[in-house]
């Protein structure tokens, strides 16, 4: 940016001038120079006043005075742009939600001005910062369990920017706590609610190759889908357990997990070939060690049992002899089935 000096700029201005219009366009150039030196002293709202105060005096120079218009209308949305980053600043310091909400109405008054000035430097800046700073109120609200706030903020992002990734998976969040009525972390209501938001996210991440967000919320969905159809088959349901699971899998069709699940609501349901499937799917996607797959080898070891395949029962129940379950596939071996390993 170029200071209008009284040795240069200033005195050929002069020259080109009338006399009736010398005086008031050195006070144009004044005033110019005044309000880029208070925008470096960091005095964006003095800078602004002078600005403004040049810009008035050079309209009513005319043609003569469009050089000093078109510089100074690059300078006032800089300085506004600049006056907002300042306020950033002090929100960095302060981290109260009465600061970040002054940064957002900073940088709303950057984009007016900037649109009224017709301005492609800080405008475009400005404008993809409030979501960014939207999101982080509502970031900070939640975690003062402030969920209406928080979501009323999120959707305030959300519609700055609809592709915003994160921000649906903020709103998901929230949907989740909202509807988790006992605070075990669990969900109790308004599942189909909650898949939306995390499917939202993740579309809006693979479309912006967000791949963070997107595996944050094909994870998120899928642990909350299995930790749903868990409890209901702990609860009894397995028909609706069943289904949740499967549902899980649209988001991880490997889940060891899961097919552990399905396969021990299957037993409980008498649906003991289903059982073997899904536990011995449940084994191929087990990365873990023997003590993990142990749980596995007991539902397939019941399933087995059930089905009258006591020789292979008794395999996968001396696969189960690991952790918590060591005891209970003792019995069933010894006490059951008395399988030849158990003697």
């Amino acid at each position: 940016m170029k200071v209008f000096k009284r040795s240069s700029i200033a005195i050929v201005l002069a020259l080109m001038a009338t006399t009736v219009f010398a005086q008031t366009k050195t006070d144009a150039v004044k005033a110019y120079n005044a309000g880029y030196e208070e925008a470096k002293s960091g005095n964006y709202e003095a800078a602004i006043a002078s600005y403004t105060q040049a810009l008035t005096i050079a309209r009513q120079l005319g043609p003569e005075g469009e050089d000093i218009v078109d510089r100074v209308e690059q300078q006032i949305p800089a300085a506004y742009f600049n006056k907002a980053r300042s306020q950033y600043q002090e929100y960095q310091k302060s981290k109260s939600l009465e600061a970040l909400d002054a940064t957002i109405s900073a940088f709303r008054e950057v984009v007016q001005v900037g649109e009224e000035y017709n301005d492609e430097r800080v405008t475009p800046i400005a404008k993809r910062n409030i979501p960014v700073l939207l999101y982080q109120k509502s970031v900070t609200l939640y975690s003062n369990d402030e969920l209406e706030k928080a979501k009323e903020a999120v959707e305030k992002a959300i519609k700055e920017n609809s592709n915003y990734a994160v921000a649906y998976y903020q709103k998901a969040k929230i949907i989740k706590r909202q509807n988790d009525t006992d605070g075990d972390g669990i969900i109790d209501q308004n599942v189909d609610e909650l898949l939306n938001w995390y499917d939202q996210a993740i579309a809006k991440a693979e479309a912006t190759n967000n791949s963070d967000i997107a595996e944050k919320a094909q994870e998120a969905a899928h642990d909350e889908l299995l930790a749903v159809g868990t409890r209901q088959s702990e609860a009894g349901d397995t028909k609706t357990a069943m289904e949740t699971l499967n549902r899980a899998l649209n988001y991880d069709d490997e889940s060891a997990d899961v097919y552990y699940r399905l396969a021990e609501a299957s037993n409980k349901a008498g649906s003991y070939e289903q059982a073997v499937e899904y536990a011995t799917t449940a084994l191929d996607h087990e990365s873990g060690g023997k003590t993990d797959k142990a749980k596995i080898y007991f539902e397939l070891g019941y399933a087995h049992q059930t089905l009258g395949n006591k020789s292979v029962a008794c395999d996968a129940f001396t696969n189960a002899l690991y952790g918590s379950f060591k005891s209970p596939a003792q019995h069933k071996m010894e006490y059951e089935l008395k399988c030849e390993t158990a003697r």
